[in-house]
């Protein structure tokens, strides 16, 4: 009898932390370290900061369920004793996801997405803006309940089109708590490529 109780029991809690999916309530700070690679001019290097997050949307003021807004927002620069580079990335937009196992989902998106730069020389200074629209798949797995994997590609439709790859881990420290670290790369079909490693701050609720 005791045996056939620890074996429950051993089945049983293990089970219960395991099942605990991803959470899609949560907003993360980055600071990122970005190489912009141009063809003809050789690689840039900028830093900056992300920030960003998602929220599940309440089932009941949807007809589907599983659905969630997500935005992201990344600034960048790069200061030299020539020349000030800025630009700045948003994508925000609507998912759904579906889970695949209890801890393990599949998600895809459909976003706005907007890139905006500015240089500043001796005398000139001069900025340019384009918006347009994208669309992701994903998947989000706990291996662990303390440990977190991400992987994301997203085709963006600006006349140049960009595929961005997004691959990131994060170590969960407490419930609403995680560290993580990341790295992003966007391939333009001609001329331009954008390398960013992050280091994540997470705040889940």
């Amino acid at each position: 009898m005791r045996k056939t109780v620890i074996a429950l029991a051993m089945l049983t809690l293990p089970s219960a932390a395991l099942a605990e999916s991803p959470n899609w309530n949560k907003v993360d700070a980055s600071y990122l370290d970005t190489d912009v690679g141009v063809e003809g001019l050789g690689d840039l290097s900028f830093d900056g900061f992300r920030v960003g997050g998602s929220a599940a949307i309440n089932p009941e003021l949807v007809v589907l369920d599983n659905l969630f807004i997500f935005a992201d927002f990344d600034s960048i620069s790069n200061d030299d004793s020539n020349a000030d580079l800025d630009v700045d990335f948003l994508s925000a937009g609507i998912g759904s996801y579906k889970h695949l196992t209890e801890t393990t989902d599949l998600y895809a998106t459909v976003s706005f997405e907007r890139v905006e730069s500015e240089i500043s020389i001796p005398g000139l200074s001069t900025s340019d803006s384009d918006k347009t629209w994208g669309v992701g798949i994903g998947l989000r797995s706990m291996l662990t309940p303390k440990v977190e994997v991400d992987a994301k590609l997203d085709y963006v439709a600006f006349d140049e089109e960009v595929v961005r790859v997004n691959l990131s881990a994060f170590y969960h420290v407490t419930k609403n708590v995680s560290l993580g670290l990341g790295y992003e790369t966007r391939r333009e079909t001609q001329n331009l490529d954008v390398d960013s490693l992050s280091a994540t701050v997470r705040y889940s609720f």
